[in-house]
């Protein structure tokens, strides 16, 4: 079995990606220290619709409803991606739990760290690279520069 982790606390990304399943994975791999914990997060940014204001007023009920309806579908996605990663892990022997937040993901994960009082931030390596990263971003990039834990980026 591998060492000890010296992390007591972990906080882990989920996104549905096979690198953030590959987090768990390493996460997992880890023989936790008496009372560690993992905190999974999946982040699910909302669905906003663009300007809607000179649509007809059914038309932009219409529109919101199915923003509503789409939100609903993926939190649910989300808190099944996240408990699913964390049975994985209490089979390892962590103690874990799901937790999905809406927001901006970057954001919301630091917050995570902070309540959790985590002592590591693992998240997956989505792979943007070149100009798609100064457009889009990057999760994990973030997280490297702004993390005020030791971060694991796995690929």
């Amino acid at each position: 079995m591998p060492a000890t982790s010296g992390f007591r606390s972990v906080v882990i990304g989920v996104d549905g990606s096979a690198n953030s399943r590959r987090a768990v994975a390493a996460v997992a791999r880890l023989r936790p220290p008496a009372r560690g914990r993992v905190v999974v997060v999946r982040v699910v940014e909302p669905v906003r619709a663009p300007s809607l204001a000179l649509l007809p007023g059914r038309v932009r009920a219409h529109i919101s409803a199915g923003g509503m309806a789409l939100d609903a579908t993926r939190l649910k996605a989300a808190q099944r991606d996240a408990e699913a990663a964390a049975r994985r892990l209490r089979a390892a022997g962590w103690r874990a739990q799901g937790e999905v937040r809406q927001g901006v993901p970057l954001h919301e994960l630091l917050r995570a760290v902070r309540s959790a009082r985590g002592n590591l931030l693992a998240v997956g390596a989505r792979g943007i690279g070149g100009i798609a990263r100064l457009l889009l971003g990057s999760v994990a990039e973030g997280a490297i520069r702004r993390s005020p834990v030791s971060v694991l980026v796995v690929r």
